[in-house]
């Protein structure tokens, strides 16, 4: 009997120790902003495996990267329909969207005439910005991430996060809750950030079409292709 308490007493224990390690969301988000957090964290897994199980999101994120290292920045936002995630955005709470995002001016220097629109980008609350520092104490790659938020006011390219991901798995406690939020929130994000405005993004490729053009012109024949 006496090993039976115990046995209880380090699993109360070490079932402490496990809801500590997870950040607590409501001294960050009011119970409405955190329902629409599991919601997008939702709709996120579900547009990459067709499930929303939380404890197969991390397997459904390693199976959406490609083989080639070189995609991986692009593969997992390119999975998410955007037209579904602007329906997504008419189910969130009004603050729920202002804590993360809002609409800034845009410009493309690279056209004539210049090209203004509107895209999405960080909306500078610092609740938000005190829960993406709170996630960096426990990994750096998030570390880092809190710190550009803070100090340049957008959101990280992503062009390390997959590979961090991958070959750093063991930093990446992908069954925590509030690392799978930050995860949808960053390729929301970016898919958005890609799809907003169509005719931005042709003038984008455009550009880096007709400058490739120019590369291949200019550059020497030493008998290989760009």
């Amino acid at each position: 009997m006496k090993s039976i308490f115990i046995l209880l007493f380090f699993s109360i224990l070490f079932q402490s120790f496990g809801q500590n390690s997870e950040l607590n969301l409501n001294n960050y988000f009011s119970e409405t902003e955190i329902a629409d957090l599991n919601r997008m964290t939702d709709f996120f897994q579900s547009e990459l495996c067709g499930k929303t199980d939380r404890i197969e999101f991390g397997e459904c994120l390693m199976v959406s990267f490609p083989e080639n290292r070189e995609l991986f920045q692009y593969c997992v936002s390119g999975q998410i329909s955007y037209r579904k995630q602007k329906k997504l955005y008419k189910t969130l709470n009004n603050s729920t969207f202002k804590k993360i995002w809002a609409l800034c001016p845009s410009t493309i220097l690279i056209t004539e005439p210049e090209y203004e629109y509107q895209s999405i980008c960080f909306s500078g609350d610092t609740q938000f910005l005190a829960f993406i520092k709170a996630l960096g104490e426990q990994n750096e790659y998030l570390k880092y991430y809190g710190q550009k938020l803070e100090r340049i006011g957008g959101f990280d390219s992503g062009t390390f996060l997959s590979e961090s991901i991958i070959g750093q798995s063991e930093k990446w406690n992908l069954d925590n809750r509030n690392v799978q939020i930050f995860l949808a929130i960053h390729y929301l994000t970016h898919n958005d950030l890609e799809n907003r405005d169509k005719k931005a993004k042709r003038l984008e490729k455009r550009y880096n079409r007709d400058m490739i053009k120019k590369i291949k012109k200019t550059a020497p024949n030493k008998g290989y292709n760009l």
